[in-house]
């Protein structure tokens, strides 16, 4: 029987995290899914906690001896997916009570979207939300210039995917955004109103936290790829 969902989780130094991020995986209810996990060589006890869930029927476990990187990671995975859906999950955040199953009826019911989004928890303490923006894809704002999606929250389907080639291995950051960046070209992509479904952990360490200075410069970089793609104008910054 095929799998519909494939929930997809790299996995690098978050020893402290990880368990948490997997319960809250294997947790979901109401639709038939699987867990891929890839250890990027960690240093830290990450491995050892993978590795125990390694006879859970629904988890399939790697492990790579040298760094590949977030782009190359999450490809793999991909590659070895049995769902028709991906569901990127970093391995310090958590699906929150519902998620694959909203996602999974939103599919069914928008044969003609691609991707979607849900609303965001970012602090549970602060109750911060990250709302979902307009509805977006080729015949309406497609080109998502003004504001990029990220992974947390997202689901796509597999082959379109694979139809754009996946994340891109030669960017040590913001490889999702781009790939979001591709995928709005060919897709619609919609977001779901309601409850937040997915928890994004701001901490120390994260890639988000390395790149705080200099991650604009590639967002720029991008940027000036997006646009001189679609529109065959460089920009002048």
């Amino acid at each position: 029987m095929t799998t519909p969902i494939s929930v997809i989780m790299p996995a690098r130094n978050v020893d402290k995290y990880l368990d948490e991020a997997v319960r809250s995986v294997l947790d979901q209810r109401g639709v038939a899914f699987e867990l891929l996990i890839v250890d990027d060589a960690s240093t830290d006890g990450t491995w050892d906690r993978i590795n125990g869930y390694r006879a859970d029927p629904r988890v399939q476990v790697w492990r790579f001896r040298k760094i590949r990187g977030p782009g190359a990671a999450r490809n793999f995975l991909i590659a070895r997916a049995r769902g028709r859906i991906v569901v990127p999950c970093d391995a310090d955040d958590r699906l929150l009570s519902g998620f694959l199953r909203t996602v999974s009826r939103a599919f069914l019911r928008n044969p003609n979207v691609g991707v979607i989004h849900t609303r965001r928890i970012s602090r549970y303490q602060t109750h911060r939300v990250r709302d979902a923006a307009r509805d977006l894809g080729p015949a309406k704002a497609w080109d998502l210039i003004g504001g990029a999606l990220s992974n947390p929250g997202t689901a796509v389907r597999r082959d379109l995917m694979i139809k754009a080639g996946g994340y891109r291995k030669d960017l040590p950051y913001l490889e999702d955004c781009e790939l979001f960046w591709r995928l709005a070209e060919v897709t619609r992509i919609l977001p779901l109103t309601g409850k937040p479904l997915y928890f994004y952990r701001k901490r120390r360490g994260s890639l988000t936290d390395r790149f705080k200075k200099t991650g604009h410069k590639i967002r720029l970089k991008i940027l000036r790829e997006v646009i001189q793609r679609r529109y065959g104008v460089r920009p002048g910054w």
